[in-house]
């Protein structure tokens, strides 16, 4: 009995390690514990930056979300004021949804960003799109962020 169960979970995450399925896996570690220090470290750019809108999208291996966003402070790297950030809508995804799961229009959130990884196999819309660092990390809506985050950030973005 044990063998099945053991043999059900290894198959089941290793269907769900494909692009259409994707985990929370940070540097193949499945729901790793990841720093602020260590997230700004490994991301290209880090902002806190309000929705403006949201479209979906669909290709042949999954669905997800455009969303077009301004930066509102930058922390690292430099981004045009206005950028896309996307999502799959999966296990994997960060979404820039309120409680309701509506898009969370005119708030703010801070996101550790890197280039979309998939980018020549994403419809065109979704191509030069940001995409989280991690999307169980330390992205989070701003309203979220501790004071001792917030003070960690601008020092971080002084060196």
């Amino acid at each position: 009995m044990k063998l099945q169960k053991w043999l059900l979970v290894a198959t089941s995450l290793m269907a769900m390690s494909s692009p259409a399925h994707a985990l929370c896996v940070h540097n193949g570690e499945l729901y790793a514990k990841t720093t602020l220090r260590q997230e700004y470290r490994e991301a290209r750019w880090v902002v806190r930056a309000r929705v403006l809108s949201a479209s979906n999208w669909e290709n042949g291996e999954g669905s997800g979300t455009l969303y077009r966003l301004q930066v509102v402070r930058r922390f690292k790297g430099e981004l045009p004021d206005q950028f896309a950030f996307s999502t799959e809508r999966n296990s994997g995804g960060f979404y820039l949804d309120n409680e309701s799961g509506k898009t969370d229009v005119g708030d703010d959130y801070l996101l550790f960003l890197v280039p979309n990884p998939r980018s020549a196999s994403e419809p065109p819309m979704v191509r030069n799109s940001l995409w989280v660092n991690y999307s169980c990390g330390q992205s989070r809506r701003w309203s979220a962020v501790a004071s001792a985050d917030r003070a960690e950030l601008a020092a971080l973005s002084l060196h």
